[in-house]
């Protein structure tokens, strides 16, 4: 069970209610610093929305989604479609943070080892390009409401998150607090993907830690951002991403508000 340490925060009621993605959430309502306060149904991050139901599309209408960035595999795609979504008028990007493999539910190349914080990290190497177009799309206003989404909506969804909100002033704690949500339905998603013959047989092979949740995972990705690069801003500038565009996706999606809990 997750253990969302900072109070200032109401992380109950993030989840988009969908029978076919489990871990769909609002990126919404997060202090930002000086007041503001991340803007509610604007921006969302899920696992992988190719099992979506008719019912569940009503709700994505609902919300007025537009964009929707994938960023899985070549191979993780191909063998998965995109479901209900390809019948939709709903922007699409594939941006593959890694090319091989499937990232949390498929081996891929990785850093010696089984740290977590070090994949992750590896990622803003591996997947500079594709972080990089995700993070300028997310500052156009016209592809906002916009989701981004991986396998588990856990690792590569994860570290995308970290950097958005890290960009908008949110707070270490709250960022992990953020990551630690996932926590809470890793069971419901494990259990879809042992069930898909696409991933079951690869998931014997991967160390049981690429199976969890915890807060020094994302502790030490945050703490190698920083003494790596000087933070997400500086990290995204260094990787090409324009600063006027980091200062319109702050424009779009903070707003005054305080401190919030709902």
């Amino acid at each position: 069970m997750a253990v969302h340490h900072d109070d200032r925060v109401d992380f109950s009621d993030r989840l988009v209610p969908l029978t076919g993605a489990f871990n769909f959430r609002d990126l919404g309502g997060y202090p930002g610093g000086g007041g503001l306060v991340t803007k509610r149904g604007r921006l969302f991050r899920s696992d992988g929305l190719h099992r979506l139901t008719g019912p569940d599309m009503d709700v994505l209408r609902s919300i007025g989604l537009s964009t929707v960035i994938d960023l899985r595999t070549p191979g993780e795609l191909e063998q998965t479609g995109r479901g209900l979504l390809e019948e939709e008028a709903i922007r699409f990007h594939h941006l593959a943070v890694v090319q091989r493999g499937g990232g949390e539910a498929v081996g891929a190349p990785a850093p010696a080892g089984d740290d977590l914080a070090e994949r992750y990290l590896w990622y803003l190497e591996t997947g500079r390009s594709a972080l990089v177009e995700a993070l300028r799309l997310v500052a156009q206003s016209s592809n906002l409401p916009l989701v981004f989404h991986c396998t588990a909506g856990k690792d590569r969804t994860g570290v995308l998150a970290a950097l958005v909100l890290d960009i908008l002033g949110v707070e270490r704690d709250v960022i992990v607090a953020d990551y630690l949500i996932t926590a809470d339905r890793l069971e419901l998603i494990m259990g879809r993907v042992r069930s898909d013959p696409i991933y079951s047989a690869r998931m014997t092979k991967l160390p049981a830690s690429r199976f969890t949740v915890e807060a020094t995972t994302m502790e030490g990705f945050l703490d190698g951002l920083y003494a790596g690069f000087g933070g997400a801003r500086s990290w995204a500038i260094g990787a090409g991403v324009l600063p006027e565009d980091m200062d319109q996706m702050r424009a779009d999606l903070l707003e005054p508000g305080g401190l919030v809990s709902d």
